[in-house]
């Protein structure tokens, strides 16, 4: 009776080593971006740790090239095992003649993408702006309203405030402003 379970261990052991290196192995991770976006990661950073959140970027690579298509600005890519991959495109829409909050608004996105794992979100207020900064069709909602300047525009709590607790907090209520 013991060569046979002798046998069958051998079997069982022969076909769980086959199964394990059949099966692809996760990357290490990698951390690689470009120094003038460094600056925007660091932020991200910051503003999760501010809404208790600390997301590690430890496992990410950030590149300037070409994207799927030519009206996107920035893209994601996730594969299960392997690291996040951010491409942006540096063409002057996109990166070279925005402001800092245009990229920093771009960033936040695709990091909301590969990090957060947020989908995108097409809803809008009643004034007709967007609810989150997760929308595919502008990712600037905060870039020209960054520091409260009063009226029906901003409030004393800045829509950058807004859309970045709403990128960390999808439930995050609606301000006054976008009634």
């Amino acid at each position: 009776m013991r060569p046979f379970s002798a046998l069958t261990l051998l079997i069982v052991i022969a076909l769980t080593d086959c199964k394990s290196s059949s099966q692809p192995q996760p990357e290490q991770p990698q951390y690689s971006v470009p120094a003038e976006v460094e600056s925007y990661i660091q932020s991200f950073r910051d503003e999760a740790k501010k809404r208790n959140n600390p997301v590690s970027t430890a496992n990410l690579i950030v590149t300037f090239g070409t994207t799927q298509s030519e009206d996107v600005c920035g893209q994601c890519l996730l594969q299960t095992g392997k690291t996040p991959r951010i491409t942006l495109s540096a063409d002057s829409f996109c990166w070279q003649q925005v402001s800092q909050y245009e990229r920093e608004c771009l960033v936040f996105h695709e990091l909301g993408h590969c990090l957060l794992g947020r989908l995108h979100k097409t809803d809008k207020f009643p004034n007709g702006a967007f609810v989150s900064l997760m929308n595919p069709d502008n990712v600037a909602v905060y870039a020209t309203c960054r520091y409260p300047i009063g009226g029906d525009d901003c409030d004393k709590r800045t829509r950058r405030d807004y859309y970045i607790d709403e990128l960390f907090d999808a439930s995050t209520p609606a301000p006054a402003w976008g009634k």
